[in-house]
């Protein structure tokens, strides 16, 4: 990966998906609803859906980007997804009043994202090839 890779324009989706989850994570209320219980663990299937989806928007930059995965670039990926993870929940216990650090919540992000993986890995490749001509797909593309 030569710097071309890194610049900052391809990841911007990457980087609203970190930032919806930080808002979700540290605000004390961000989705003002009724409180109504679904059912024991649903927080946690929430917690995997959005790392799942950090995990899934980063495949898909890598891959517009470079136009393959490589090892390394998962690695990466996958321990910041990891890391990201570990630090919202940090910060829930440290700076939120209605909210605690949680290891479950931890488990399930780090379980969200290797799910994530394992479909971005499957999944992208074959959507590249399928909408190769799409105007979604090139969007960032000109922007350099």
């Amino acid at each position: 990966m030569g710097m071309k890779s890194f610049k900052i324009w391809a990841f911007v989706p990457t980087v609203i998906v970190l930032a919806a989850i930080a808002y979700l994570s540290l605000w004390e209320n961000p989705v003002p609803v009724p409180r109504f219980h679904l059912f024991e663990g649903a927080d946690k299937v929430v917690h995997g859906c959005m790392y799942m989806g950090l995990v899934w928007v980063g495949c898909f930059d890598i891959y517009r980007r470079l136009g393959h995965f490589t090892k390394w670039s998962l690695i990466l990926l996958l321990c910041g997804a990891f890391a990201w993870g570990g630090l919202m929940e940090l910060l829930q216990g440290a700076i939120t009043e209605s909210r605690s650090a949680d290891w479950y919540d931890f488990l399930a992000n780090d379980c969200g994202a290797i799910l994530g993986l394992w479909c971005g890995v499957y999944w992208v490749p074959r959507l590249f090839r399928r909408y190769k001509n799409s105007p979604l797909l090139q969007l960032f593309d000109n922007i350099d």
